[in-house]
C-alpha cells in the first residue's frame, strides 16, 4: 500500500488541480516564514538591519525580473547611440535614455541655499527613520517584558 500522507503536497495527484495562485502561495510559504522569523528576532537585532536584510533579500529574489530589464535598457541605449550618431535619428523626449542619463550624471545644485535645504531635508528624514525604528524596537522590548 502506498502511503500518500507522507508525500509532500506538490508530489500528489491533487497538485494538478491547484490553481496558479494556489501554487504560488504554496511555494511562497517558506519565504514568508523566513521573513516572519527575521522580524520576530529578539531586541539586539535592530529594526534597521531587519529592513536592510529584507530589502537585500527581495533584491536577490527580483534579480530574474530585473536582469532582463537592465539588458533591454542597455541594448536600447546602444541602439539609441548608434541611431543618433550615425543615422541622425532623434528619439522623443520621453524615450531619450542617453539624454536623461547624461543629465543625471552632470546634475549639480548651483544655489548654495538649495544645497543646504536638500541636506537638511535628507537629515530630517534620516532622523525620522531612525526614531521610528528605535520606537519599534523599544515597543517590542516593553511588550516582551509585559507578556513574559
Amino acid at each position: 500500500m502506498h502511503k500518500t500522507w507522507n508525500k509532500s503536497f506538490h508530489k500528489r495527484k491533487m497538485w494538478r488541480t491547484v490553481s496558479k495562485p494556489g501554487k504560488l502561495v504554496y511555494y511562497m510559504q517558506p519565504l514568508v516564514e523566513h521573513f516572519f522569523d527575521i522580524w520576530m528576532q529578539p531586541l539586539p537585532f535592530p529594526t534597521l538591519l531587519k529592513f536592510l536584510y529584507s530589502c537585500v533579500l527581495l533584491f536577490f529574489i527580483l534579480i530574474p525580473i530585473l536582469f532582463p530589464l537592465l539588458v533591454l535598457l542597455f541594448y536600447y541605449g546602444i541602439w539609441q547611440f548608434v541611431g543618433d550618431r550615425h543615422f541622425g535619428v532623434v528619439p522623443p523626449d520621453n524615450w531619450d535614455l542617453l539624454g536623461a542619463t547624461s543629465q543625471l550624471w552632470h546634475f549639480e545644485v548651483t544655489n548654495k541655499k538649495y544645497l543646504l535645504f536638500v541636506t537638511m531635508y535628507i537629515d530630517r528624514y534620516r532622523v525620522i527613520i531612525t526614531a521610528i525604528s528605535s520606537t519599534v524596537d523599544y515597543m517590542r522590548m516593553a511588550l516582551c517584558f509585559v507578556f513574559s
